[in-house]
């Protein structure tokens, strides 16, 4: 990828994100926030959040990429109307050899790896030709399996984590475990049967994607949670369209009866990939994107394993994060965010960041691709398969079999971190939930909440100096409508004199009912990526 992508770059008075990507300190003692408003009686327990929290290593060196930032939890702890705030390092072999060696030994996202110097010049030598262990940096997302909390990022080592220390306590390496070289960050849990499921990538032996299924084991020994992921199948392996490439994953889609992998046209060169550490890459670089070919999806039914032989393709596009899928009258609709193109990527350098440039070209959007299956097919050309009111997605045969999809845009563009209230995952959904971050435009320095049945969206907005991160949806207890709950969002705020905070949103109405600020002399927050909302703590 070129730098010559960066466009419109913004760079004005009023952009102070650059205070936001510095090295931060872990805070492992609770510092007690100061709360503003009136908390619900019901909001007991724990919001924890990840992210990277440390570029900056001894010896001047500084880490490329947003991305590469060692990884760091921070947790909200709510008690009785009273918020609490503590921070920690992930104890992962990256992070530790980054502390103690001053540079990445592992490949990170735009950080190459250099040698171990507590390694014998021989196995030095070898790690130069054969790649080391992954990566076990796990800045990308964190979530609950069979009661066990874990974090992981794109490689195949995650990590158990304990909810109330915000201790690391077990390295599982699923590429011994599952068999998959790669593992999508965003594993999900499946109602109907009680599993999870996620896309691993293979490519040692060939490019190709697996679904593994991991059961439902309450029984498991919470000190062996590896046993689980040993009791995992592989349900469906399906080659690459490249033969020496494979598509970037990072999420996927479910509904209740399918599962679809998105094959996009950012590529991972798997040439690159096997002598990156010899050549001194970075994951990066090793990354092609292809805009002249298409996005395939691959559709999957989850209760055979078996591929639908119907081709669905659409014009190129990027995506990290698909929002939700689910089935109605012959169809799987599927909400995600995309991007016209991987410049997102670029934007994300530090060096960019620390200099608060933010370029307004390809901002994410929230788009509706509507699959017909086997009865709402048809082989006319010239006839939409997509027959929903108040539907303006598409779905048309094409001369090679194909069926080509054009999508909706169901929001304006600029807001991205999606959720859903969970209890909707796999099912007909309403509301979407999302941040502006760091976007400009519509979005900037918002949350937001788009309702897709009546096409209008609410925003809630602080000041043009607070940029909100991912908008999470807690549900209250005994809800009866969708939107029933709040929203909490980790603040940050640009205004050197005031602290960051957590809002806490009504997510009916998207008022602000409390924030809790901490004090900024004493509590360094970084801006995470996703959380998990852990309900019931009372301490």
């Amino acid at each position: 990828m070129s730098e010559k992508m960066m466009e419109n770059v913004n760079n004005d008075n009023d952009y102070v994100i650059e205070s936001f990507f510095k090295s931060v300190q872990e805070c492992p003692p609770e510092i007690e926030a100061n709360v503003t408003g009136s908390i619900p009686d019901w909001l007991n327990g724990s919001l924890i959040r990840l992210g990277p929290g440390k570029w900056d290593l001894k010896d001047g060196f500084t880490l490329n990429h947003w991305l590469d930032g060692c990884a760091i939890l921070v947790r909200f702890r709510f008690n009785r109307g009273q918020v609490f705030y503590s921070s920690r390092f992930v104890d992962s072999d990256a992070y530790r050899k980054m502390t103690t060696v001053h540079k990445p030994i592992y490949t990170e996202f735009g950080t190459r790896a250099y040698p171990d110097p507590s390694k014998s010049v021989l196995s030095r030598m070898l790690s130069r030709v054969v790649p080391s262990d992954l990566t076990d940096n796990d800045i990308s997302n964190i979530y609950m399996l069979n009661d066990d909390l874990f974090v992981a990022t794109e490689s195949c080592n995650i990590w158990k984590i304990e909810a109330k220390t915000l201790h690391s306590l077990e390295k599982i390496n699923l590429d011994k475990v599952v068999g998959v070289n790669l593992s999508s960050s965003h594993p999900l849990y499946s109602k109907s049967d009680g599993c999870y499921y996620n896309v691993g990538t293979s490519f040692l032996t060939g490019m190709r994607y697996q679904i593994y299924k991991v059961p439902r084991q309450s029984t498991v020994n919470s000190a062996e949670s590896i046993n689980a992921f040993r009791s995992s199948t592989i349900i469906c392996t399906i080659p690459s369209s490249w033969k020496t490439c494979f598509s970037y994953v990072h999420s996927f889609a479910m509904s209740i009866n399918y599962i679809i992998i998105i094959e996009q046209p950012l590529v991972v060169n798997a040439f690159k990939l096997a002598t990156c550490t010899a050549k001194g890459k970075s994951l990066e670089e090793c990354l092609e994107w292809r805009p002249e070919e298409s996005t395939k999806f691959h559709i999957i039914d989850k209760n055979t394993g078996r591929e639908l032989k119907v081709r669905y393709e659409s014009d190129a596009f990027f995506f990290f994060h698909v929002i939700n899928a689910y089935e109605q009258d012959g169809y799987i609709i599927l909400d995600m965010i995309a991007y016209d193109d991987v410049s997102i990527l670029e934007k994300y350098h530090i060096k960019r960041l620390r200099r608060n440039e933010w370029s307004e070209k390809s901002p994410p959007i929230a788009r509706r691709f509507v699959f017909p299956l086997e009865t709402r097919l048809s082989n006319d050309e010239s006839i939409n398969m997509v027959q929903i009111d108040g539907f303006t997605s598409s779905a048309h045969r094409r001369g090679d079999g194909a069926v080509w999809l054009t999508w909706e845009e169901l929001a304006p563009p600029g807001f991205e971190t999606p959720t859903v209230n969970s209890a909707y995952s796999g099912l007909k959904h309403r509301y979407i939930y999302g941040s502006g971050t760091f976007e400009k435009g519509y979005f900037a320095n918002s949350v937001c909440k788009v309702d897709c049945e009546a096409k209008t969206v609410k925003k809630w907005t602080d000041t043009q100096h607070t940029y909100p991160g991912e908008a999470f949806f807690v549900p209250k207890p005994g809800c009866i409508s969708e939107d029933d709950g709040v929203i909490l969002t980790a603040v940050m705020q640009g205004d050197s004199d005031k602290g960051h905070y957590l809002g806490v949103l009504d997510a009916t109405n998207m008022q602000e009912m409390a924030r809790a600020v901490l004090p900024r002399a004493t509590c360094q927050f970084p801006p995470t990526i996703h959380g998990i909302f852990l309900p019931g703590e009372d301490e």
